[in-house]
């Protein structure tokens, strides 16, 4: 190709936690390297995000139907497309803020990776059923809407492809992770994890297979993290959460609670255990359970607990899922023992030192439930050396903006005709190219020169299905009924 910049590509995520926006402006070099210009984040207005709490909640009574949804939702008419336009200003505003701060005009920005709000999500581990029909996933929002209102051309539902070749749409961090991997291996930092902690947590791994070398990349979604403190905090003290600590380390584990947090909290909608289900697997928020006992309304082997004591436990069975996660690495695959810690989880510092003492201290003095002992043990002897464990800046990237930049790579990568998920991280039957392209006005002289150059280098317009007749582009592809449509 005669362009050889690099690429500008703007990634925008609202997570499951509906406190905000995030995205990231960030320069993607033709050989793969990646460089973060500028991150921004916007507050939520808390009647946005109500209201998107409200559909959330219709749509998964609704299981995914679209349909059904629009029925119950409007009763006025028109109520969902309202919802959206404001969502989808929401999210534009936070775009144009973001080239305000970093100096940038939106006709110099190639591409803006849109992952949309997601709403519902039953992938096939959970669903479970010989009907394709039974699986989907749901994200809201309309990426023409968006391109036209940014000026940007606008890659979004993401996960849709994955579904639809068999796969569980999550996670999708792993090859953005290997991606980054690339320099953290140039530093001896190999075989590595990243613990990219949110409302959820996920783990990618980058290694190599024991007996014959080969590269591996697997990842999965290892349960809640934030959740549980953040609720504890939001009902009983009116806060965000538990900033620095503040209230947590006051408290103490109490062990029984610990292990009703493991037995009960992360129930499927098929009653299984999440924590204990295999890889590749993909959580749910619908499934996290306030236990009474967490929420101090029942007893506790015949003790009401503190406040402190139950948000101190929670804080730490954020950092008791992702070392159980770590049991749950196949076989044949070389523990890492470097762990890049990402994602604004782990600005909860009880958390993090629970898990760094997991992975570095003696066992014998930790706190963890006896079945779980000889697991946890054999983990710590698969490492070669002594455990790495940091913050991502150590490892040369910034992990705060990892989620809205996951989709600025995925944008890319769909511009590049490359796949974003792997068999070995979403279970797909393929490597899978994911994503839908809209131009600004839907006309293709709007994008940038970049981006039509890429588009003929790589012959990479028409790799996924995009078929309007069938889809409506407001939600993913994948919504519940997509397999009758598709076929």
């Amino acid at each position: 190709m005669k362009n050889k910049k690099p690429l500008l590509s703007i990634g925008v995520m609202t997570g499951n936690s509906l406190d905000g926006a995030d995205a990231v402006l960030t320069a993607f070099a033709d050989d793969g390297s990646m460089q973060d210009l500028k991150a921004y984040s916007l507050p939520s207005p808390p009647e946005l995000s109500e209201r998107l709490r409200q559909v959330r909640k219709v749509i998964n009574d609704c299981h995914g139907d679209m349909q059904a949804t629009l029925r119950l939702f409007d009763q006025q008419p028109g109520t969902f497309d309202k919802l959206q336009t404001s969502y989808l200003s929401f999210v534009s505003q936070a775009v144009k803020n973001l080239l305000d701060s970093a100096g940038y005009e939106a006709s110099e920005i190639d591409l803006l990776g849109f992952h949309g709000q997601t709403c519902a999500h039953m992938p096939p581990s959970i669903s479970r059923s010989s009907d394709p029909q039974a699986v989907y996933t749901c994200q809201i929002g309309d990426g023409q809407t968006l391109a036209d209102l940014t000026g940007i051309t606008v890659v979004y539902d993401f996960r849709s492809d994955d579904l639809m070749n068999g796969g569980e749409a999550a996670p999708l961090a792993p090859v953005h992770h290997q991606h980054l991997a690339a320099q953290a291996v140039k530093q001896g930092k190999f075989p590595l994890a990243f613990c990219n902690a949110g409302n959820t947590s996920n783990l990618s791994v980058i290694s190599k297979d024991k007996v014959s070398g080969a590269p591996v990349v697997i990842g999965w979604d290892a349960g809640p993290f934030n959740n549980y403190p953040d609720k504890l905090v939001q009902k009983e003290k009116g806060e965000e959460c538990d900033r620095d600590g503040r209230y947590g380390k006051a408290g103490r584990i109490n062990t029984d609670l610990l292990k009703l947090l493991f037995d009960k909290a992360v129930i499927t909608g098929n009653k299984d255990n999440f924590l204990l289900l295999t890889p590749p697997k993909s959580s749910d928020p619908q499934w996290y359970r306030l236990l009474p006992e967490l929420e101090g309304l029942a007893r506790v082997n015949g003790e009401t607990l503190s406040f402190v004591d139950r948000l101190h436990t929670a804080e730490y069975f954020a950092a008791y899922v992702y070392m159980h996660a770590l049991t749950l690495l196949p076989a044949n695959i070389q523990m890492p023992h470097n762990f890049a810690l990402c994602g604004g989880g782990w600005k909860n510092p009880i958390s993090r030192q629970y898990f760094t003492a997991l992975l570095q201290d003696d066992l014998s003095k930790q706190i963890i439930l006896p079945e779980h002992r000889q697991s946890f043990e054999l983990v710590r002897k698969q490492f070669a050396q002594a455990a790495f464990v940091s913050g991502s800046e150590d490892f040369g990237f910034d992990g705060t903006a990892m989620e809205a930049r996951i989709f600025a790579d995925a944008a890319v990568c769909r511009l590049k005709g490359e796949p974003f998920s792997l068999p070995s991280t979403t279970g797909a039957r393929t490597p899978t190219i994911a994503g839908l392209i809209r131009f600004p006005q839907g006309d293709e002289n709007r994008a940038t020169t970049a981006v039509l150059e890429s588009l003929d280098h790589y012959q990479s317009r028409n790799l996924t299905v995009d078929r309007p007749d069938l889809f409506d582009q407001r939600w993913s592809r994948a919504s519940a009924g997509w397999s009758a449509k598709r076929h």
